[in-house]
């Protein structure tokens, strides 16, 4: 459904938004606490893309059933949960042919591989961008189930495996979320818009919302403030 506030042309939103009278834009904070689920809704769209929505970024989401979804977070979660339900059923049929030593092999050299194609900037489409995906969640499973097969058994010292392999996820999401902000970082500050996010066509249409919603206010300009 369109919003009441005009995200084409010149209605409300573009005079907010476009408006030297004002300071930078603020989430108000009672507003959101009076409707959390109001707040969640609107801003959902940006939580499973995790990208502005513009053509910078279509290489970085995938599109499904009209939603955007981050190519990286979902390949990286259906990947893992097909790699360690694969190694469950060798596991359960012929435990033997899981090794440790092997897994964690494959699995460094793997997160190796990932670290050097992105560092050297190697993956750029999309298809390659998944494939990196597939590197390296599938790395991190075998790096996993190197872990819980230590000792021999899935249950010895099952409290303390779990909780090196949170340990290591936390290492490896923070890596990855430092990339993501770096590049992201990159991409806007080269843009025309020099990531004010207000103004820049990729996050118009939430922006608009939000202020609709009035999850989002203009705090008034004073002598020694600018618009955002």
């Amino acid at each position: 459904m369109e919003s009441k506030l005009n995200r084409s042309g010149n209605g409300p939103c573009d005079k907010v938004i476009l408006s030297e009278e004002r300071g930078p834009l603020e989430f108000h904070m009672r507003q959101i606490a009076r409707d959390p689920v109001g707040f969640l809704r609107t801003i959902s769209p940006f939580l499973t893309a995790h990208h502005p929505f513009c053509s910078e970024f279509e290489d970085h989401v995938v599109v499904i059933r009209n939603r955007r979804w981050c190519l990286g977070c979902l390949f990286n979660t259906v990947f893992f949960a097909a790699t360690m339900a694969s190694l469950l059923g060798l596991w359960t049929i012929i435990p033997g042919l899981l090794n440790r030593q092997i897994l964690f092999s494959i699995g460094t050299g793997g997160i190796v591989v990932y670290l050097l194609g992105s560092g050297l900037g190697l993956v750029k489409d999309k298809m390659l961008r998944v494939f990196s995906k597939l590197i390296l969640s599938s790395s991190f499973s075998c790096i996993t189930w190197s872990i819980l097969i230590a000792n021999g058994s899935l249950s010895s010292g099952i409290e303390s495996k779990f909780l090196l392999i949170f340990l290591l996820y936390l290492l490896v999401v923070t890596g990855l979320n430092m990339k993501r902000i770096t590049e992201l970082g990159k991409t806007c500050d080269a843009c025309e818009y020099k990531m004010r996010w207000s103004r820049c066509p990729g996050f118009k249409s939430t922006v608009c919302q939000l202020l609709e919603e009035g999850f989002v206010r203009p705090r008034p300009i004073g002598k020694d403030q600018a618009a955002d």
